[in-house]
């Protein structure tokens, strides 16, 4: 069986997570170029999918559809970094931060026999936290480069020498090196910022363990037969306790990475749910380090779950939450765990005895509301819990006085208006089973009331969206069809119209495609 054979399994995950990968729209730069180029300011971040959030120093990080961005401020204004030279593929697929210093994975998806292939472009990065930027290309191998030296040991690798399969979806920094956890080419570091990458050894399907001590006869590293070298996630709890999580399983290293020992769904009696490991995390509890993980189903494997695991021995007793729900993402205050999942945003406060899960998320001030249950990341600024979805990134508070979910503020993207009587229809077409339309509005320098109306192309009224609801001049709106008429039926395919009236004045028109 061929290579993409032998994924086709794993990929239909990662088809299920594509909304952590952004896609890509320009040709990538080959050599490491520096930039003194700032990013774009805006009062809007760049794109509505969140796939990524790193926080350093009250600074909110974020990878998007549409490239890497930061806000300072609580989403008030944006710096967007898209066309900055050295990101020339916008497709964030990971974001590490450390002090000053960030790094950024890109990619994109191209289809390669019929399959949607996820390929890396490289890597940028700043040491001066965004004010200058370096590129350094995607790790790849020469044809002849198969053999490291292990202790006493000789390790034959696969030569990874396509970006295709070749993606990196985690990045750790750490004192001394930039770990990265890239599909194809497993596990790797560098200590020189990305000019050379050094392969990690990690255990093969039929080891729970491995070291440079160990007696190792044709030991052979290839990702087309072992799972556990398919790597996804990467956490450096220090320079000498790093945590990697494969399509096979965790491996922990307490040697800085020379030797691992694996944890399976199969291989302990307290066990993790899932071998395939989406993401690791550190929490610092008062007394103890507790390492949390998202585990999913690898080859559709009926005998393991969906759900998140946590361990607060370094591995050898797991606790297993959430079952069945798919997981993406973990941030933490004090000790409190705020899971991102599919399913939405879950709370804890006591290691999962109890959860709290948002519900029906909707900004009082503005109105606007997340449509989608799917949360794809979150990080935490002191008692601001910020959470990026394919539909926007939201904001609340938690504290004692305002508890977890209590109130919204939902941040968009939109291409504004301003104060003219003019609306748009976003996205256009749309396809009702997948998605909603957002009709785009301003009722303009005075306070008023709106109407809005969808009409089918023989001007027949099929669904008032609000009738005479009370807008403040101080925002944009969006009102959401969800391309169901009055009764509750999906309209047919077509191109239908609506109008908006504003204070009895004269109404602006719109024009809208469904398509399924």
């Amino acid at each position: 069986m061929n290579w993409m054979g032998r994924l086709s399994g794993l990929l239909c995950i990662l088809t299920a997570i594509n909304a952590r990968i952004a896609y890509a729209q320009s040709i990538y730069l080959r050599t490491p170029k520096l930039g003194e180029t700032q990013g774009v300011l805006s009062s809007l971040p760049p794109s509505n999918s969140i796939s990524h959030i790193s926080i350093r120093n009250a600074i909110v990080w974020t990878g998007t559809s549409k490239g890497l961005a930061r806000t300072s401020n609580g989403g008030r204004t944006w710096e967007s970094f898209r066309f900055v030279p050295q990101f020339a593929r916008p497709g964030i697929f990971a974001v590490a931060v450390r002090g000053d210093t960030v790094w950024a994975s890109t990619g994109y998806t191209q289809d390669v026999d019929d399959q949607s292939v996820q390929t890396g472009t490289g890597y940028t990065y700043s040491l001066d936290n965004g004010a200058s930027w370096i590129s350094v290309p995607q790790t790849l191998d020469l044809p002849n480069d198969s053999l490291l030296n292990y202790g006493s040991n000789v390790v034959k690798f696969i030569p990874i020498i396509v970006d295709e399969q070749n993606v990196t979806f985690d990045i750790a920094l750490s004192d001394s090196f930039v770990w990265i956890a890239s599909w194809s080419s497993g596990l790797r570091r560098s200590s020189n910022f990305g000019q050379t990458w050094e392969r990690i050894v990690l255990p093969s399907r039929d080891r729970n363990s491995i070291s440079p001590d160990d007696s190792l006869d044709n030991y052979s590293i290839d990702p087309r037969l072992d799972n556990n070298f398919l790597v996804f996630s990467v956490f450096v709890q220090n320079d000498s306790t790093i945590w990697t999580g494969s399509a096979g399983g965790i491996n922990k290293s307490t040697d800085g990475g020379a030797s691992w020992v694996k944890f399976t769904s199969l291989n302990q009696v307290s066990h993790i749910l899932g071998n395939w490991v989406i993401a690791i995390e550190g929490q610092q509890l008062d007394t103890m380090y507790r390492i949390w993980t998202t585990n999913w189903r690898a080859d559709l494997d009926p005998n393991e779950q969906f759900g998140v695991s946590y361990t607060d021995d370094g591995g050898r007793i797991w606790n297993n939450l959430l079952h069945g729900i798919k997981a993406f993402d973990f941030a933490f205050k004090d000790s409190i765990t705020y899971v991102a999942t599919e399913d939405g945003m879950y709370r804890t406060a006591d290691g999962g005895l109890s959860w709290i899960r948002s519900g029906t998320i909707v900004d009082r001030t503005n109105g606007q509301r997340i449509t989608e249950d799917s949360f794809f990341s979150v990080g935490v600024v002191e008692d601001t819990v910020f959470c990026g979805s394919g539909d926007g990134l939201v904001k609340t508070i938690d504290n004692d006085l305002h508890p977890f979910g209590q109130t919204w503020e939902v941040i968009r993207a939109y291409q504004p208006v301003g104060r003219t009587a003019s609306t748009y229809a976003y996205p256009n077409p749309f396809s009702p089973d997948d998605e909603v339309v957002r009709l785009h509005y301003s009722v303009g320098s005075t306070r008023g009331t709106v109407t809005i109306e969808i009409f089918d192309f023989g001007m027949d009224r099929v669904r008032t969206i609000v009738k005479d609801a009370p807008r403040s001049n101080s925002f944009e709106y969006d009102e959401i069809w969800d391309g169901r008429d009055d009764e509750n039926t999906q309209v047919a395919n077509g191109v239908y119209f609506y109008r908006v009236v504003i204070n009895s004045g004269d109404p602006t028109w719109g024009k809208i495609m469904v398509l399924q």
